[in-house]
């Protein structure tokens, strides 16, 4: 019984664990907490082994919309350069783990 208590235990902390030892790949103007916050298992460019990856799904959304006109169109790519600056390399690894595509 204790060693199912001590199992349950860990499994318990682990995320929490996780969540704090993580920073979050948000935009560093963010000055509110992210409302959409997703962890998941992957490999970003500069990481030698996978890891947990907290992401603010909500601040890269725009960036997944289908532009309706090139006015939108043209402020999608002044926002992804400006996230590519923010974020390099990491950023193209965060939209395919948001549009859950494995590369």
């Amino acid at each position: 019984m204790r060693k199912l208590a001590a199992v349950l235990l860990l499994f318990w902390l682990t995320p929490t664990i996780a969540a704090d030892s993580a920073p979050c790949i948000q935009n560093p103007n963010r000055v509110k907490a992210c409302p959409n916050l997703l962890y998941r298992v992957a490999q970003l460019p500069q990481m030698s082994v996978p890891g947990v990856v907290c992401i603010c799904a909500t601040d890269f959304a725009p960036l997944l919309l289908h532009p309706a006109d090139d006015t939108e169109k043209i402020r999608q790519n002044m926002t992804r350069r400006q996230m590519e600056v923010i974020h390099g390399e990491k950023l193209q690894a965060v939209l395919d783990i948001l549009q859950r595509r494995n590369n």
